[in-house]
């Protein structure tokens, strides 16, 4: 393994207990929950030049990019800032980058994931909602019409960042890597990394107790007690 895989799984890991460690009381986040759907549209760049974690932003010769939304995702929010994530990618490899050390590969390319997804939103709301890290880890399949590795069935693990700009709409970046798991797992083609960048839209009404309980329905809570008074002059 490299030094810059090592790095990037341990940035994973720390992110993770961070998050455990520094989450907020169990009653707290058992109550609230966020949203109940979220849909996104996103840019996704496609790495996949076969030098594992060695050229991270060699962007010109080896990112995949289309000119337009090519992911979407849909997440079903459950509870303790857990979800499920799925999404669907669409690319094109062009000749000329760098596919697994080679620049003859072309044609489209698919993949599809389901992903868990654990959020921090806990640790941040109410003080600061408008930023929202989370990570994921999953499984996924990659189709690719050309290469050594053209069906892949991959597991997955990759951080993120929400940025809540308005209400329930932001922008989300993301970054997963994938590795293959037939024939081989570390030393295989079918290793890639994908980035992605995008808005995404938060449905469902938030489910907090705590603040709808000085609500007008609780009339009980607002009553004020009347006393009589006293006609004895005392």
């Amino acid at each position: 393994m490299t030094i810059d895989a090592k790095r990037f799984f341990t940035s994973l890991f720390v992110v993770a207990i961070i998050g455990t460690c520094s989450a907020q009381p169990y009653k707290t986040i058992k109550i609230y929950k966020p949203y109940k759907w979220m849909i996104g549209a996103h840019w996704s760049a496609v790495d996949d030049n076969g030098s594992k974690f060695g050229k991270l932003f060699d962007v010109k010769n080896s990112w995949n990019i289309m000119p337009y939304p090519s992911r979407l995702t849909l997440d079903r929010y459950f509870k303790y800032g857990w979800s499920m994530e799925f999404a669907a990618t669409y690319t094109n490899y062009k000749a000329g980058k760098l596919i697994n050390d080679s620049t003859h590969f072309s044609g489209p390319f698919f993949s599809f994931d389901v992903h868990g997804k654990y959020s921090l939103y806990q640790t941040y709301a109410p003080r600061a909602r408008w930023i929202d890290p989370y990570f994921t880890f999953g499984v996924g399949y990659t189709y690719r019409q050309q290469g050594a590795a053209t069906h892949a069935p991959t597991v997955n693990a990759g951080i993120g960042l929400n940025f809540w700009i308005y209400k329930g709409l932001g922008i989300q970046l993301h970054s997963t890597a994938k590795f293959g798991v037939y024939p081989g797992f570390w030393e295989t083609p079918e290793n890639y990394l994908q980035h992605s960048a995008g808005i995404v839209v938060r449905m469902g009404k938030n489910k907090n107790p705590n603040k709808d309980f000085g609500r007008k329905k609780n009339k009980w809570a607002h009553k004020n007690k009347r006393y009589k008074p006293n006609k004895g002059g005392q």
